[in-house]
């Protein structure tokens, strides 16, 4: 049986594998019908049908996109409004990073990071700002989940940009907060700390895999955390208690230590 839930029509990107794709089970499980993002059609073609097979009536559409193009933020409002899906929930979860030297890796690969894991969600959340209100207006819930990491509280040495983009985005992100909860729109980030999630591979960070391991939560895990954090409107949520402890800690230890120790862990 599906959980009780006023979430109906949710729109998820990077909901291929890892956070994305278990977010995308989380609310199908709550009975809502999902848009599912990534680059990757046959991935989500396989997470669609996997979600329909398991949760009867729910509907999973396919949305191949690749977010670090400017335009695609506009395509997945199009391919909403062709398909009559009329959202109540965003989860801006598609993000990545780059591991390296700022001046070693190339600029333009630095820009699409940044075009996915800043300018989209931007763009995402002003495109689908109307539907949300509307949803408000017809007496139903509307919903922001913004997936952050718990690098946005430091600044981390050959992982710069990444994590400078997670900084924007809980800043961001709680900013939007405050501002749409007079309009009943609730707006929640989600900042989960290391996660068995394909990330690191992607992220080229393979020799930090064994360190990781140790620390790591489940996709489901977090995804769960953040659904259930959505529904009560919390502004931010941190999954685990040791990414609460650590995070806890950026606010008392001296910047420089932070960012040494954390050197020390992302080198070769």
């Amino acid at each position: 049986m599906p959980l009780k839930s006023s979430f109906k029509k949710v729109v998820i990107t990077g909901a291929s594998q890892g956070i994305g794709r278990a977010l995308a089970e989380s609310f199908a499980r709550r009975g809502a019908d999902v848009v599912l993002v990534a680059r990757n059609e046959r991935k989500l073609r396989e997470v669609a049908a996997g979600i329909e097979q398991k949760y009867q009536g729910v509907k999973a559409h396919v949305c191949v996109l690749d977010l670090a193009k400017a335009d695609s933020p506009t395509k997945l409002k199009q391919f909403c409004l062709q398909n009559s899906f009329e959202v109540d929930t965003l989860v801006n979860n598609a993000g990545y990073g780059i591991w390296g030297k700022f001046n070693e890796l190339t600029l333009q690969e630095q820009l699409d990071c940044l075009q996915v894991n800043v300018t989209s969600v931007m763009q995402l959340t002003h495109e689908f700002m109307p539907m949300l209100l509307a949803s408000r207006e017809r007496g139903n819930g509307a919903y922001v989940l913004n997936v952050s990491s718990t690098t946005a509280y430091q600044a981390i040495p050959t992982f710069a940009v990444y994590a400078a983009s997670k900084s924007f985005l809980l800043s961001f992100g709680r900013a939007i907060h405050h501002e749409l909860k007079p309009a009943g729109v609730k707006v929640t980030n989600l900042v989960p700390g290391t996660t068995d999630s394909g990330f690191i591979e992607r992220a080229g960070m393979q020799h930090t895999a064994e360190k990781a391991k140790k620390v790591s939560m489940t996709a489901e895990a977090v995804a769960e955390i953040g659904v259930k954090a959505l529904e009560k409107g919390q502004i931010e949520v941190i999954p685990g208690g040791l990414n609460i402890f650590m995070a806890g800690a950026t606010r008392f230890l001296p910047k420089r230590l932070l960012e040494s120790a954390a050197e020390g862990i992302y080198k070769k």
